[in-house]
């Protein structure tokens, strides 16, 4: 299988960074191939500007990156994305990510919004929270179902670590285990 991972956190040295090496690491032990994106790391604008906008309902785009992600994201059987939460929701670079990557024409046909995406089997989505509980947040709502499940990607297995800031390193390693474990037996 080919599997893309999209990682959205501007610190190396974060929880995030450390879940998506052991993601990739998981994925790669399992005898899969990984297509590893760090979008900070890739210097991603993820502003739709005027002349993006002006092409968005034609499908195309002004970004070269834009045409990039899109072609691995065809070339991939699975999507990991990691992220915090923040503000109840994903951060700015994945969000532009989704408006600018996932365009009409490509991720699902505008005239009927049927989805495109159905060669993907499914998404991996990890995140973490600084909330002590699982409040109130759109990332199952609006990304998991309004985006990956719109754009044709039938199954999503949301991992999402609470109270972030204030857990064990035990904790964290059995969590990362837990990850680690899912991605493995990944088919």
């Amino acid at each position: 299988m080919k599997v893309m991972l999209i990682l959205d956190h501007p610190w190396p040295e974060s929880f995030n960074h450390a879940i998506a090496r052991r993601a990739e690491d998981a994925v790669s032990r399992a005898g899969h191939e990984v297509d590893f994106r760090d979008l900070h790391g890739e210097d991603f604008d993820p502003v739709l500007r005027r002349d993006g906008l002006a092409v968005y309902t034609r499908g195309e785009t002004k970004d070269p990156l834009v045409t990039e992600y899109q072609k691995r994201i065809t070339a991939s059987d699975h999507l990991v994305f990691v992220f915090p939460v923040w503000w109840e929701t994903m951060p700015a670079l994945l969000k532009g990510f989704i408006d600018k990557v996932f365009l009409p024409g490509w991720a699902f046909a505008e005239e009927d919004a049927a989805p495109l995406l159905k060669h993907i089997s499914g998404a991996t989505v990890i995140t973490t929270m600084g909330a002590p509980e699982v409040i109130h947040t759109s990332v199952e709502a609006a990304f998991c179902r309004g985006v990956l499940e719109f754009c044709g990607i039938p199954e999503t297995k949301w991992f999402n670590i609470v109270n972030v800031g204030l857990v064990t390193d035990d904790e964290r390693t059995a969590w990362l285990d837990e990850v680690a474990g899912y991605l493995e037996r990944l088919r």
